[in-house]
């Protein structure tokens, strides 16, 4: 439950403006237009065209997808059990990429999914073993040429190789990873064709800081071989208390990291975020607002196995009748989508500057619109109280003082499996601000709920 109360019950309960508990708007500073650097998806999508309809694309701004043919089963297990094995992941692939072309959203591939990671094991043989690579080259040299038969190089980042420092992707030396990447990249450059595509890396599970090996092994070996990507991609999935799984503070260590190894700065992408307990309609707003604030563009973690991962958005959306029946096509809105179809929906204009509480717990995203300010909020799965201060009213006509009537929007949602079809109107109250700030607190009795607050200019 959430009650929106007056500025005066501040000052009645002994509330203290902290920096723990208060997230800020500022409305005199301007972040540009709205992109939606969160709104993708990591798999989540049928290998058949126009399964889902358009809407449910076009209505939450629909801007990453990334996915490679994982965990389809024969004759589709790639690249290691054959030729034919290999086409039935490359439709997959390519039937995923056509879709996320019809939307304008670009693509990322997962070549290591092609390949057939999840059907190999300690004994197969892996890239570069004993120092053999022709099979990888000839690999990688295919399904160059097939992409580009297909006119699949638009749009599309080549991810070079998904997760190595967890086993089930990688099952050899983190060298032997680091000299696969290298290789690759000058592969990929080697064809002029290929100057359009951008490459990501190193899409680690583990987070860019300074006594993670994995980072700074390849880190510098990059800067000696000219194999610097165009994004930095890693991969924010841990535990919700984990200093490091917080784009907050990663986007600090690993600045500090290319400092250390005179790398360049490039795009960041995140292109797997939040852990499954987190895919709640709050957990989805503070995505939301910690993407936006360092301009990082994220896709959703996916949860979900065979051939469901191919399907629902990524636990966006749910079906009426069974969820799980991927042949089913009565598709319909879980929880959580509601808040990114707000996300891209509602908050247009012009983004402005924000900060979240110093608990890291709570936060916030705004825009302004010819007449409108809306913001966006969620905490971190957990309940507290926090609040909302509202700065630079002045900047957008607003006097110094006076009264706001502040409409506020509930979206709630435990089950990523349940419809929810719209947001609930949770009133309008009105509150007294001075100086040109408004101050309002937050009472999260519940993990999951996200809130909308709408005023009017």
């Amino acid at each position: 439950m959430f009650v929106l109360g007056f500025t005066a019950v501040l000052l009645a309960t002994g509330l203290v403006r902290a920096d723990n508990i208060t997230a800020t708007v500022n409305l005199a500073v301007s972040k540009g237009d709205p992109v939606h650097w969160a709104s993708g998806v990591i798999y989540g999508i049928p290998d058949t065209l126009d399964q889902i309809p358009d809407h449910w694309y076009t209505d939450i701004g629909f801007r990453y997808g990334r996915s490679g043919g994982a965990q389809l089963e024969a004759p589709a297990r790639g690249w290691i059990w054959g030729e034919e094995e290999y086409k039935g992941r490359l439709e997959s692939t390519l039937s995923n990429y056509k879709t996320c072309r019809r939307y304008g959203a670009d693509f990322i591939l997962l070549p290591h999914d092609i390949w057939g990671t999840d059907h190999a094991n300690d004994s197969t043989v892996w890239p570069g073993d004993n120092g053999d690579w022709a099979d990888y080259d000839n690999f990688i040299k295919r399904l160059m040429a097939d992409l580009k038969v297909n006119d699949a190089l638009d749009g599309l980042v080549w991810d070079i190789w998904n997760e190595p420092d967890i086993s089930i992707f990688w099952k050899r030396s983190q060298q032997q990873w680091i000299d696969l990447y290298i290789r690759t990249h000058k592969l990929l450059r080697e064809d002029g064709d290929y100057d359009r595509v951008e490459i990501s890396g190193p899409s680690l599970a583990f987070r860019p800081v300074s006594d993670n090996t994995w980072w700074t092994d390849w880190l510098a070996q990059i800067a000696g071989n000219d194999t610097v990507p165009e994004q930095y991609s890693y991969h924010l999935e841990g535990e919700t208390d984990e200093w490091d799984n917080d784009l907050q503070n990663t986007n600090g260590t690993l600045e500090e990291l290319l400092k250390t190894y005179n790398l360049p700065t490039r795009q960041i992408n995140i292109n797997e975020y939040a852990n499954a307990n987190e895919q709640i309609p709050a957990g989805a707003a503070w995505w939301i607002s910690r993407l936006e604030r360092y301009e990082a563009y994220g896709l959703r973690g996916n949860w979900l196995g065979g051939w469901n991962l191919h399907d629902l958005l990524a636990n966006l959306l749910t079906k009426k009748s069974d969820p799980l029946d991927y042949n089913a096509r009565d598709y319909a809105s879980g929880p959580e989508y509601q808040v990114y179809k707000y996300y891209n929906l509602n908050m247009t204009g012009s983004r402005v500057e924000t900060s979240g509480t110093g608990d890291r717990l709570f936060d916030v995203y705004a825009t302004v619109d010819s007449g409108k300010v809306r913001i966006l909020s969620g905490a971190r799965i957990t309940t507290g109280n926090w609040q909302i201060t509202v700065q630079g009213l002045t900047s957008i006509g607003l006097p110094s003082a006076g009264s706001i009537d502040i409409q506020t929007w509930g979206f709630a949602g435990t089950d990523v499996y349940a419809e929810v079809d719209a947001p609930s109107d949770r009133g309008i109250v009105s509150h007294e601000y001075s100086d040109g700030v408004l101050t309002f607190p937050i009472y999260q009795t519940d993990a999951s709920t996200a809130w909308a607050f709408e005023f009017n200019v």
